[in-house]
């Protein structure tokens, strides 16, 4: 059985630092994979699932930061006896402004 993609663009690997503002406050994560409709993170606390959530990515290597509204999608819980607990956390991109858009396409996620 041949399983299809579901995703319209394709992902990079990243380490990028990202603030999370929601109805919670601010959390802090890590970017590890992006995609201009998406994002993986990782994050030591949930944000509210059920909210839009404005993020603040920074691109350290472009000295360059995009702003972005998305919402979870999925979760994960990982935990082991070497690292103390996160989260994997699914974002689906809403709204990004366009120069920033075209920014991470032009440099970033081409």
């Amino acid at each position: 059985m041949e399983i299809k993609e579901r995703r319209e663009y394709s992902r990079a690997k990243v380490e990028w630092p990202v603030n999370i503002s929601g109805s919670q406050g601010l959390i802090q994560g890590i970017i590890k994979n992006m995609s201009l409709g998406g994002a993986y993170l990782h994050v030591e606390e949930l944000p509210d699932m059920d909210k839009n959530l404005d993020l603040s990515i920074e691109i350290p290597e472009h000295q360059y930061a995009v702003f972005a509204t998305g919402e979870a999608i999925r979760f994960e819980v990982n935990a082991s006896e070497e690292t103390p607990v996160y989260y994997g956390l699914g974002i689906r991109l809403k709204e990004i402004p366009e120069d920033d858009f075209e920014f991470l396409s032009r440099t970033v996620l081409r």
